[in-house]
């Protein structure tokens, strides 16, 4: 690194924009946060970003698609959760399922288990290994204790392993000392009912900080997409955690937090039946628990040189009428970063993960096993080398992981940076990522919808079942990238990047033979659709972000992607194929130096998800939305804010979940009021 981590190429202090950006403001709660509208592009690029190298670098030295929100992106947006904020960034496709779920990817492949997607919150992975993907309705993150989102699009394997195919999000939180003092927040509108949030941060002696907060939330439920009546999805949660970070001396830092969550969950499901009507469909109650703890250090040896350990302990339990689970998940990394000869920053480390669960069978579903414990270990290096100073640098990484389900893993990269100027960078890369086995796709046998009598199924019921035959590998890609960002003046800044995806070994259902089966109510065909590694294919496309400031306080963004997918099943199959496009236009004026209006409006194609369910092929139209907010403070430690979201459509189906017999939910226009009260 160049100096102290606040420094970037161009060598500047810490800025007050810097220190806005990081979440160091004088008073660091939403009320009290300086705009970042007033501050220029330039300094803006200076944010530093630790997920894409896995050590801090500023945006602009970044050799990959990456993205910040900061923590005035997530305050002006209007956003009550994480997914929501991450409309915000290019190439992130967010669609809502129904009332508490989500689909969210990057780059394609979307569904509620998005598997090509690697989440973490605070370096703390919280992809599940049982269906792969993100339960986002067990990660409801204090909003105001987030300092920025960083959006990495494309594989970053070579530095977090698998699963991190598409791309990688990583939710950094404030440190104690940002979140000094007490914090209100009170929510309440017509779907997001209640959202009742409290913090209070103080310190213990010179040299540590705490906070500790709560949150209740309660939604209402949003319509049936097949009959407009309820659609039976409200929920309610309550969540609590606390935070202690402790520096002992001036060369260590150790951080330990938790926390947990309790939730109870509505939803309609269709459960298949081997007699008429051959489907029940009722609303059914879930509920959801959990939490997480997380310890770390980190010592620095000098100032090209630290170590860290961090440790973290989650466990889930779910209970609804498609699974009952619980699991638990021990992660711990170990990393060292140092600099070589001035012209080299080289870092390396070691992993190991414990994941344990506990499943028991359902109407719809059988695990076998019901119990396992599975391992992960590996290794990781990553050598930055400065070709040609201040102009040239490439950047080689491997990653070493063994897994219980298909063994070894190693995952390469390859990047170059071009600086021609010092406004301009130009960057390419080659990856390789894998996506391995989930142990619902390799243990789980599941009942998906049953088809009435008719002469093709022989006059019998035929009951579509899910399984794996075994012995799955690792889906396999090829990472082509390149991208341009560029400071074009003082108030316009572009960032460019276009990708070739290349797929192999993908897992798809595959239609077996039908078979006879007497068991139960009434004799039955058996349609299997078995799991197997028959998918291969491409995507392609490009992503763009620009971010002008006419005057000091207007600030305009844009955001779009584009991708087109040619994906086939076998020789001649084809399962996927087609382009998709999302346009996001952004508006924030300081009306007044404590008056602010915010506009964004959202363009989305339409598509269509081949469910494996009764409802077939479900077409989503292509929608637009505008989203409006207008905050006021009265006072420094007082903001009022009026906020509109989707004010074009009354309701809209945005996607249905792929996999599974739930029923289509329309969401509706949402209007909320705010109070946040700092002291």
């Amino acid at each position: 690194m160049e100096g102290p981590f606040w420094y970037g190429r161009f060598g500047r202090g810490p800025t007050p924009v810097a220190l806005a950006c990081l979440g160091m403001t004088a008073a660091s709660v939403g009320a009290a946060t300086a705009d970042l509208t007033q501050f220029g592009i330039e300094e803006l690029m200076q944010v530093k970003v630790v997920s894409a190298a896995k050590t801090e670098q500023t945006l602009q030295e970044t050799a990959g698609a990456v993205f910040v929100i900061t923590v005035d992106d997530i305050r002006r947006s209007g956003a009550t959760s994480v997914p929501e904020a991450l409309r915000l960034a290019p190439g992130v496709e967010v669609a809502r399922i129904d009332s508490r779920r989500w689909a969210i990817t990057i780059r394609g492949f979307n569904g509620r288990f998005a598997n090509k997607l690697l989440v973490m919150i605070d370096g703390r992975s919280i992809y599940n290994p049982q269906f792969s993907g993100v339960y986002w309705e067990a990660e409801n993150v204090f909003l105001p204790d987030i300092e920025r989102i960083e959006v990495i699009r494309g594989p970053g394997g070579a530095l977090w392993g698998a699963n991190a195919v598409n791309g990688v999000i990583n939710i950094i939180t404030k440190t104690s000392q940002h979140t000094q003092g007490g914090l209100v927040s009170l929510t309440a509108g017509n779907e997001a009912r209640a959202i009742t949030g409290v913090r209070y941060g103080g310190k213990v002696g010179d040299g540590a900080a705490y906070r500790a907060y709560g949150q209740f939330t309660r939604y209402d439920g949003q319509i049936s997409g097949v009959d407009g009546g309820d659609a039976g999805d409200d929920w309610r949660r309550g969540e609590g955690g606390v935070r202690l970070d402790w520096a002992p001396t001036a060369k260590d830092a150790v951080v330990v937090d938790g926390g947990w969550y309790d939730g109870n969950f509505k939803q309609k499901f269709s459960i298949p039946l081997l007699v008429a009507p051959y489907a029940e469909r009722s609303v059914a109650q879930a509920t959801l628990s959990g939490g997480s703890v997380r310890a770390r250090w980190e010592h620095r040896y000098s100032a090209t040189s630290r170590a860290s350990v961090q440790g973290s302990y989650q466990y889930l339990s779910l209970t609804d009428p498609l699974h009952v689970v619980d699991s638990e998940i021990f992660d711990l990394d170990f990393q060292h970063d140092f600099s070589l000869a001035g012209r080299q920053e080289v870092v390396w480390g070691l992993v190991y993960r414990r994941t344990a669960d506990r499943f028991a069978d359902t109407r719809v579903s059988h695990f076998d096993p019901g119990k396992s414990a599975t391992d992960l270990f590996g290794a990781f290096v990553q050598d930055q080398v400065e070709l040609i100073p201040e102009q040239l640098r490439l950047i080689a990484g491997l990653k070493i992981e063994h897994n219980d389900f298909t063994g070894w893993e190693w995952q390469p990269s390859a990047r170059m940076l071009w600086t021609p100027h010092p406004r301009h960078r130009v960057w390419g890369a080659v990856s390789r990522a894998v996506r391995t086995p989930s142990r619902g796709e390799n243990d789980l046998r599941i009942k998906m919808f049953t088809l009435p009598p008719s002469p093709s199924t022989g006059n019998l019921p035929a009951l579509l079942t899910a399984f794996s035959l075994g012995n799955l590998k690792s889906e396999e890609l090829i990472a082509y990238e390149a991208g341009y960002r560029a400071l074009l003046s003082e108030r316009f800044s572009l960032d460019t990047a276009v990708f070739y995806n290349d797929y192999d070994r993908l897992i798809v259902a595959d239609r077996g033979t039908p078979f006879l089966e007497i068991s139960g109510a009434s004799p039955h065909l058996v349609v299997p659709l078995e799991l197997k590694n028959r998918g291969k294919g491409f995507n392609a496309g490009f992503e763009l972000a620009a971010d002008w400031r006419p005057v000091a306080d207007w600030r305009l963004r844009l955001a779009y992607s584009h991708s087109y997918s040619n994906m086939r099943q076998g020789v001649d199959t084809v399962y996927q194929l087609g382009k998709h496009d999302q346009l996001a236009v952004s508006a924030a004026w300081n009306l007044r130096d404590n008056l602010e209006l915010d506009m964004g409006w959202r363009y989305v194609n339409g598509f269509e998800i081949a469910t494996f369910s009764a409802l077939g092929a479900v077409k989503i139209d292509p929608r637009h939305s505008l989203d409006l907010g207008l905050r006021w403070r009265p006072r420094k430690d007082l903001e009022l804010s009026v906020v509109a979201t989707d004010v074009l459509d009354e309701s809209r189906l945005e996607f249905v979940h792929e996999a599974l017999s739930a029923v289509p939910t329309a969401i509706e226009r949402s209007l909320y009021g705010q109070v946040k009260w700092s002291f």
